[in-house]
């Protein structure tokens, strides 16, 4: 069996140095325009179970925290 390693280093090759965004708290876009980013998914029966909030934007390589139900129900006050 391998050795079981932080999954934060699935990130290193991505953009070592990234600038780190994430005290602007959840968002959908990075500050850089661009809504795609690297994450680690779970997926149980086929669909999302669980993805990590701590993301990485693809083209740029910052940190970011991606939103959740919760901050999209705190966002619009429901």
């Amino acid at each position: 069996m391998s050795e079981v390693k932080p999954w934060s280093h699935l990130f290193d090759e991505l953009a070592e140095g990234g600038p780190d965004y994430r005290f602007a708290g959840p968002t959908h876009m990075c500050l850089c325009g661009n809504q795609s980013f690297a994450t680690i998914t779970v997926f149980h029966d086929r669909q999302v179970a669980m993805y990590f909030t701590d993301v990485r934007c693809l083209a740029c390589g910052a940190h970011l925290i991606a939103p959740t139900e919760a901050d999209d129900e705190q966002h619009s006050g429901t």
